[in-house]
C-alpha cells in the first residue's frame, strides 16, 4: 500500500485554507464557473490540457508497447486506434480542515494510446471483440481551481499514490460485448473489462456514449472505482486533506479506423 508523502499535504492544506477565506470573499460564482470549466466529457468536450511541450521517444515507445496495435486482426474485424483528441483523466471528491465543499478534483492528460477491434454482426448489431487502451498517470494535469490553491500541486504527488515509479500506466483492457451499431445519434452502452493500476487488476462496468463522426467515432465514457481496491492509499482520516476513496475515471475518445490490410487509415 502506498504512503502520502504528509509535507506536500500540509503545504497544500494551507495554501486550501487561504482558498476557503477568498471563496467567501470573491464570492461562488467564480468557484461554480471554474467547477463547470472541469465538467465531465461530452461529446461536445468542454475543456482540454496542454500537450506536454516533448515526450522522450524512448517513453513515449514505452506507452504505445503497452497497448501496441495488432499487426494482424481476423479478416471479419475492424481496428479502430485512438487519435488525436483523445483525453483521460479522474474526479475525486476533497474535503479541506473537516470543512465539506461541493467540490471535484479533476485532473486530464492526453498521452492516451489504444485500440479497438469491432465486428459487424447484423444491419444493426457489431460485437466489440476486444480493446486495449493505456494512460501515462504522470502526465495527469489538474484542470480544477479553487481560489488561493495551485490545483496542480496535486499532480506531484502522485508518485507517492499510485506508485508510478513502478506501474507508470493505467491499462483498460475491453471484453467481447455486443453493442447497436454505431451511429449519427449517440449510443448509450455498457462494455465489461478490467482496469490495471498500480500493479493491481479488477473487473469494471465502462458506461460509454458513442456516436459517428466525420472521419470516425468519438466516445465518452466513465467507470467508477474504489481507490482501497487497487491498494491506493489516498489522503484520509488523521490527514488534513480527506479524499473520497470512491473514484470516477473519464476519457474522450476520437477512434479512427485502420485498414489492417494495408496499415493505412
Amino acid at each position: 500500500m502506498r504512503g502520502v508523502n504528509r509535507r506536500r499535504l500540509l503545504l497544500l492544506v494551507v495554501a486550501a485554507a487561504a482558498g476557503l477565506v477568498l471563496l467567501g470573499i470573491l464570492g461562488a460564482a467564480n468557484y461554480a464557473a471554474a467547477q463547470r470549466r472541469a465538467a465531465a466529457f461530452s461529446l461536445k468536450p468542454t475543456s482540454s490540457v496542454p500537450r506536454p511541450t516533448a515526450t522522450p521517444s524512448a517513453v513515449a515507445n514505452r506507452l504505445q508497447a503497452t497497448c501496441a496495435t495488432p499487426a494482424s486482426i481476423a479478416r471479419a474485424d475492424d481496428l479502430w486506434v485512438a487519435g488525436a483528441g483523445t483525453m483521460a483523466g479522474y474526479r475525486a471528491h476533497e474535503t479541506f480542515l473537516d470543512i465539506t465543499l461541493p467540490h471535484e478534483a479533476v485532473a486530464r492528460t492526453d498521452q492516451v494510446v489504444g485500440n479497438l477491434r469491432v465486428r459487424q454482426l447484423g444491419p444493426a448489431q457489431i460485437a466489440i471483440q476486444g480493446g486495449c487502451f493505456a494512460v501515462e498517470l504522470n502526465t495527469l494535469t489538474s484542470i480544477d481551481e479553487l481560489p488561493g490553491r495551485r490545483a496542480q500541486d496535486r499532480d506531484e504527488l502522485y508518485g507517492d499514490f499510485l506508485d508510478t515509479r513502478d506501474y507508470p500506466y493505467a491499462v483498460l483492457t475491453l471484453h467481447r460485448t455486443e453493442v447497436p451499431v454505431f451511429s449519427s445519434r449517440p449510443q448509450h452502452v455498457i462494455v465489461a473489462g478490467d482496469l490495471s493500476v498500480a500493479g493491481a487488476t479488477h473487473p469494471v462496468a465502462v458506461a460509454v456514449d458513442a456516436q459517428t463522426v466525420a472521419g470516425g467515432v468519438q466516445a465518452v465514457g466513465s467507470m467508477a472505482i474504489d481507490a482501497h481496491d487497487f491498494g491506493i492509499r489516498l489522503p484520509g482520516e488523521g490527514d488534513p486533506i480527506v479524499v473520497d476513496s470512491h473514484l470516477t475515471l473519464e476519457f474522450l475518445l476520437v477512434l479512427e479506423h485502420v485498414d489492417h490490410q494495408t496499415g493505412a487509415n
